[in-house]
């Protein structure tokens, strides 16, 4: 925006010396002593004085002046013109960037609340029930090895407590590679997805759903792993592979929330 005013004010002080040379009295423009041309004012204009040859000539240069004047000064304003456009299509262009990150956040966010309001039924179920024959998925969840909970239980806290992201991610990689037979790998797997997702890492997102979708075919978090497919291959305008993921999460997993996400999402493909 700088130069912008640079090369207004520099467009209006050529205005203003244009002006000022045309009420300064010019007693020879032909540079010709033989030949002086007399210029004498009529109520502040400018008429020529001698031959006629002489005049026309004085006309020409006048003119030929105010044309390269002109040109100039269209040039500069063409100039401005195209950095006004230059900085709008900047402007449009950080808007949209705005906007999906905004986007992005969002979708993240609300996967954190359905989580939050999750934990407390999750918490809620004791250890006898994991011995029962018929364990519900909370129970099956549940780790008698205290150091496994504590490193889940930092990793998720760093998402829902402290709101650091980015050190949430080298948590949840951690963890994998520490305990890779906790019941809790499927659930970290899809923080990951849901923490790249949120950072703009499309593909590495996808890598981490896919792995909770194709090698945890169990875990209570495979619908929305299937989801969360679907939407990255419908940002990427792979309709027919975004349209296969609507439909598995519809026909597996009919009346849950994510089906009913996945039937939105189909009617917009």
């Amino acid at each position: 925006m700088k130069s912008v005013y640079k090369h207004a004010t520099i467009v209006m002080a050529v205005l203003v010396a244009l002006n000022a040379q045309a009420a300064a009295p010019v007693s020879d423009l032909s540079g010709d002593s033989g030949s002086s041309i007399a210029l004498s004012g009529n109520n502040g204009a400018i008429v020529p004085t001698g031959s006629l040859e002489d005049r026309v000539a004085l006309l020409e240069r006048t003119l030929n002046a105010r044309l390269r004047l002109q040109a100039d000064l269209q040039q500069q304003v063409d100039s401005l013109q195209g950095e006004v456009s230059e900085l709008r299509g900047q402007l449009e262009q950080q808007t949209y960037q705005m906007e999906q990150s905004q986007e992005r956040q969002r979708q993240l966010y609300q996967e954190l609340d359905k989580v939050a309001n999750s934990q407390p039924a999750a918490a809620a179920a004791t250890p006898a029930a994991a011995g029962a024959a018929s364990a519900p998925a909370a129970a099956a969840n549940y780790s008698t090895n205290q150091d496994e909970n504590q490193a889940y239980d930092a990793a998720v806290n760093m998402v829902l407590k402290e709101k650091n992201y980015d050190k949430a991610i080298p948590a949840f990689e951690g963890f994998i590679k520490q305990f890779p037979s906790s019941s809790y790998v499927p659930n970290a797997h899809y923080w990951l997805g849901q923490l790249m997702f949120n950072k703009g890492d499309r593909a590495g997102a996808a890598a981490q759903f896919s792995t909770v979708a194709n090698k945890y075919s169990k875990s209570p978090k495979r619908a929305d792993a299937l989801l969360k497919l679907g939407m990255l291959a419908q940002l990427d305008g792979k309709k027919a592979e975004a349209k296969t993921f609507y439909e598995q999460v519809i026909k597996g997993y009919p009346n849950t929330s994510p089906a009913q996400l996945a039937k939105q999402s189909l009617s917009k493909l």
